[in-house]
């Protein structure tokens, strides 16, 4: 009966890490929350199973992961004819969008309202520099499509981070 419970625990407790594996796509750190845990993890169970090597592994996939979060929608901008304009106007308008959209509908909001901003950041950008809308629009288009992508990304290797946490802990 106790090592049911116990697996019961667990299960609950990956329930919990996979919430917090989605907290990523509303821009909130689930990916370092995810790492966090683990470290408790390893603390309770004197690092069996989850040892300092699989630790760093996560801690290290997790700045990747939000390296790759920061560049990957100015990298798609830059690469589909955006300026320096249109790539900070993506970039700021995307962080303003999650920040302003956490109040909008929660979690949906920061969701929605981030890829939102990344299009208007993006236009507007371009706007300044361009004063053509056309051209303006498509590089906000590319924007909104680097944003996805990122957050596509971020969830990837939170997922990889997730499934490292429990096939070291699982009982």
């Amino acid at each position: 009966m106790e090592i049911i419970a116990y697996k019961i625990l667990f299960v609950l407790l990956y329930a919990l890490l996979t919430a917090v594996l989605l907290s990523t796509t509303i821009g909130l750190p689930g990916n370092w929350v995810l790492v966090g845990i683990a470290l408790v993890i390893a603390l309770i169970t004197r690092f069996n199973g989850m040892t300092w090597g699989y630790l760093v592994l996560c801690a290290a996939l997790a700045l990747a992961g939000e390296i790759a979060e920061s560049l990957l929608g100015a990298v798609i901008v830059a690469r589909r004819g955006g300026g320096r304009w249109g790539i900070i106007g993506s970039i700021v308008g995307g962080f303003a969008g999650v920040v302003l959209g956490a109040g909008v509908v929660p979690p949906l909001g920061s969701v929605i309202c981030g890829l939102i901003g990344a299009f208007a950041g993006a236009v507007g950008g371009e706007l300044i520099k361009q004063r053509r809308v056309e051209p303006a629009m498509r590089i906000g288009f590319w924007s909104l499509v680097g944003r996805m992508a990122a957050v596509a990304t971020k969830l990837g290797v939170g997922l990889v981070i997730l499934w490292i946490i429990i096939a070291t802990t699982w009982p």
